[in-house]
């Protein structure tokens, strides 16, 4: 058993001198694009790190929200991770529920839930947005979320405090 490891180790150590091509891939240039105002109620920004691929099921996206910017109602098919890596996140649901998230902290979207998500009132926020796919579908958009719902919600959060 041991020797199979050193000569498999071997091996790897040979292919590598010799310059065989890694089956890793490094994606050296995010595509940047503004948020689709029919999607989107004020200046978001989205960088496209990744699609999916043959092997992974899931995209990744770096999404910014300036103050008072948020996504339209959506649901997501396979359901959707996001990580807070700046600011503060707030998202809501359907029935009512709203939660603040900070920097470090990640929002499970578990499939079919229709929510939103976006900035405070004073604030920005970013999130790593990790989507899964159910066939060729990530994403199922709705009617934006009103400035009197965004509002409201938004106060509702802030009173738990």
């Amino acid at each position: 058993m041991q020797i199979s490891k050193i000569i498999a180790a071997s091996i790897l150590a040979v292919c590598f001198a010799q310059g065989e091509k890694s089956m890793q891939e490094i994606t050296k240039e995010a595509k940047e694009m503004k948020g689709d105002s029919r999607i989107f109620s004020g200046d978001v920004r989205i960088t496209m790190l990744f699609e999916k691929n043959a092997w992974r099921n899931f995209s990744g996206a770096r999404v910014h929200f300036s103050p008072k910017a948020r996504s339209a109602w959506h649901t997501h098919p396979a359901g959707q991770t996001l990580i807070v890596t700046q600011g503060v996140i707030y998202t809501g649901t359907k029935n009512g529920i709203v939660h603040k998230a900070e920097t470090g902290e990640s929002i499970a979207c578990p499939p079919n839930v229709a929510h939103w998500h976006g900035a405070g009132l004073e604030s920005s926020g970013t999130h790593i947005a990790l989507t899964q796919y159910d066939k060729d579908s990530n994403v199922v958009w709705g009617q934006k979320l009103s400035d009197e719902e965004y509002l409201q919600a938004i106060k509702q959060t802030e009173k738990r405090k």
